[in-house]
């Protein structure tokens, strides 16, 4: 049995050594998808069996009647990675001259069903099969179901490794573990999903496993995690505080990523240069009162609790900061920006024109000035979809980690970086992580090592921000900014008003939008009311017709204040002709709390008839909060003073008439001669 096996596995060896040849086809077309997924990543262990799980679907219209699946091993380890990436991608339609291993029956199956079957590699066979050297093989499975002509089958493949003891092959592996604000959030994170993320099924706490699996990882920090919780105060969820505690305790290198994971591409593009942190946290509450409610209303905060951003946010954070911009987003302006200021960036591998010398030298890579690591977009993926509860994570593990065998084996690179994405689904990153740490041809290595070192010049290739998107940001800024000029005529406290529009601000350009543009549009528009409504809460009363009579008058015009807080501003007037005139076009007053007040402008009327006279509701500095228009009837005086002298004149001559008339009639009269 021995001398057969070993006979076998020669004729395998040749075979895998000159590729799989072509043979005509026997099956009818497939209508079944078949999924292999070694337990442990497929890592072989001396002396120990290997069980394998078989998913097989049906993934045609008619039943399917029972089959079988074999399982079969090339002996010898694939020569390099694409190698290994394109034998997978691409099952031969017909298995021949590979040894026939374990197999399993698969029950009849309807249309869209799946059998998921468990087989045993026993270390006997596999040591019988596989030759001495170290790498990643090939794992096969052939369902085939039905008889004569109507035969339905499939080969599915996936990777084994075996280490040989002693064989020095090494590569270093880096992971990038984020903790972020779910998308959704008006900058910080109410206690109502607090508790949520940090409980047993949460995204926190998984990052949290997946971080401890590995102390190798880098942790990629969003500060709106840490803010969110410390501002709750005793109000946090105690799932929430022993989280916070747990991650302020690991070893691993934390990264500061921007505040609320800024899509920092995107703010610059729409105006705001560097990435923004928030002013304050006062008038900000994240106590739900409502545990349906998705997201904090603004209030006033309850307890001690600090509010400044240094105090929220402080950490052990790395020196080396990294910059972690939006898969395909990033221009040649943004690195350069990044590298002014003696940052890294991390970019997947296909946002670079990438060589063999930069793959060989490992992940470090500079455009230009700019410090880059790149990371493997391939690498990346298989992390994502092995640490997700996709029924192929097991397959996609043992693809990940033939992968980082190979390249150990081989020398392809020095180290690879992977990050599973920010939407990724980390529920099994734990697991993932561990079973890779594990392994001691793998070194991690966190993204400060991995920065240092030569670094290989690379070129950017050539990426823009949708249309769309960059007119909605640059609303979504202005509209922020109007919210800030307020703010600077507010005397005191005018952090309760515009700290939580700026924290809004925030969670709308946060790049976990990227995964849905119609929400996101659908949410800035409704942040760009909200920055209205906000600037209308100072606003002008402008009244009805009024009448200017007279040479001199007072315009008096109400202002309204519905803030919290006194504002300083200031009433301008302009007219549409020369019938006004406003010696002094400007009035400040202040305006209490929730209140009213006049400002008051005095005019010369010029002339009559009818004027428009226009108001604007300024801050000290200018910017215009509100407008309106009140109409004028001037009765400039002139007539009045015209029928006055007339008057006058008239009566000054009747009365000369009497007298002359009484003069007259008292002298004495002559008689005529």
């Amino acid at each position: 049995m021995s001398v057969r096996r070993l006979l076998a596995a020669a004729l395998v060896a040749a075979i895998a050594t000159v590729g799989l040849a072509a043979q005509p086809a026997v099956a009818a077309p497939s209508s079944a998808s078949v999924v292999v997924a070694p337990d442990g990543g497929g890592v072989v262990r001396t002396g120990q069996d290997l069980d394998v799980a078989i998913t097989v679907t049906n993934t045609g219209s008619d039943a399917l009647p029972a089959g079988r699946v074999t399982t079969s091993l090339d002996p010898a380890p694939v020569a390099s990675t694409s190698t290994l990436l394109n034998l997978l991608a691409h099952p031969p339609a017909v298995l021949q001259g590979n040894l026939t291993l374990a197999k399993g029956r698969v029950p009849a199956l309807e249309a869209g069903d799946s059998a998921t079957i468990r087989l045993t590699l026993t270390a006997e066979d596999i040591a019988s099969i596989l030759t001495s050297a170290s790498g990643a093989r090939l794992l096969y499975a052939q369902y085939r179901s039905g008889t004569g002509t109507t035969i339905a089958e499939t080969i599915a493949e996936s990777s084994i490794v075996r280490m040989a003891s002693g064989s020095g092959a090494q590569v270093g592996f880096g992971a990038v573990v984020p903790v972020l604000a779910p998308r959704g959030t008006t900058g910080v994170v109410d206690t109502t999903t607090q508790a949520q993320l940090s409980g047993p099924d949460g995204a926190w706490s998984a990052a949290l496993r997946a971080a401890e699996a590995f102390p190798a990882a880098t942790v990629a920090l969003d500060p709106a995690v840490i803010a969110s919780i410390r501002l709750a105060g005793e109000a946090a969820p105690p799932e929430a505080t022993g989280f916070l505690e747990a991650l302020s305790r690991l070893p691993n290198e934390t990264v500061r990523l921007p505040y609320a994971d800024a899509d920092v591409t995107l703010e610059r593009a729409a105006g705001l240069g560097t990435a923004v942190s928030p002013s304050s946290f006062a008038g900000v509450t994240v106590v739900s009162s409502d545990p349906a409610a998705p997201a904090p209303s603004p209030g006033p905060t309850t307890g001690v609790v600090p509010t400044s951003t240094a105090e929220l946010t402080a950490w052990n954070w790395s020196e080396q900061v990294v910059d972690w911009p939006v898969p395909h987003s990033a221009s040649a302006a943004d690195l350069t920006a990044f590298g002014a200021k003696g940052e890294a960036v991390l970019l997947p591998s296909d946002d670079v024109v990438d060589t063999p010398a930069r793959r060989t030298a490992g992940p470090l890579a500079s455009v230009r000035s700019t410090k880059v690591l790149v990371a493997d977009a391939t690498t990346s993926s298989l992390l994502a979809k092995a640490a997700s509860d996709d029924p192929g994570g097991d397959a996609a593990l043992a693809t990940l980690t033939g992968l980082l065998a190979t390249a150990a084996v081989t020398g392809e690179t020095t180290a690879l970086v992977a990050t599973a994405g920010r939407s990724a689904d980390p529920a099994r990153l734990d697991r993932v992580l561990g079973t890779l740490g594990r392994q001691s041809w793998i070194q991690g290595r966190s993204l400060t090592q991995l920065t240092t070192g030569t670094a290989t010049p690379v070129a950017l290739r050539t990426r823009s921000l949708p249309t769309a998107r960059l007119e909605t940001a640059k609303a979504l800024v202005d509209g922020e900014h109007d919210v800030q000029e307020l703010g600077r005529a507010i005397p005191t406290g005018q952090e309760v008003v515009t700290a939580p529009q700026r924290l809004t601000l925030l969670g709308l350009l946060s790049a976990s939008w990227r995964s849905d543009d119609a929400a996101w549009q659908t949410a800035a528009a409704a942040t760009e009311q909200a920055f209205r409504r906000v600037i209308g809460q100072v606003h002008l009363v402008t009244g009805s017709e009024s009448n200017a009579i007279g040479t001199d008058g007072t315009l008096r015009v109400s202002v309204v204040n519905e803030l919290p807080v006194p504002v300083k501003v200031v009433v301008r007037a302009s007219v549409s002709n020369g019938r006004l005139q406003f010696p002094d076009d400007r009035a400040a007053v202040t305006v209490p709390a929730e209140a009213s007040t006049v400002a008051k402008l005095a005019y010369r009327s010029i002339t009559n008839g009818k004027t428009q006279v226009s108001l604007r509701l300024e801050t000290r500095n200018g910017a215009t909060l509100d407008t309106g228009d009140r109409q004028f009837t001037v009765s400039a005086g002139f007539d009045t003073i015209i029928a006055v002298v007339l008057l006058t004149a008239l009566g000054l001559l009747l009365a000369l008439g009497v007298y002359r008339n009484v003069k007259r009639r008292r002298q004495p009269r002559t008689v005529a001669a």
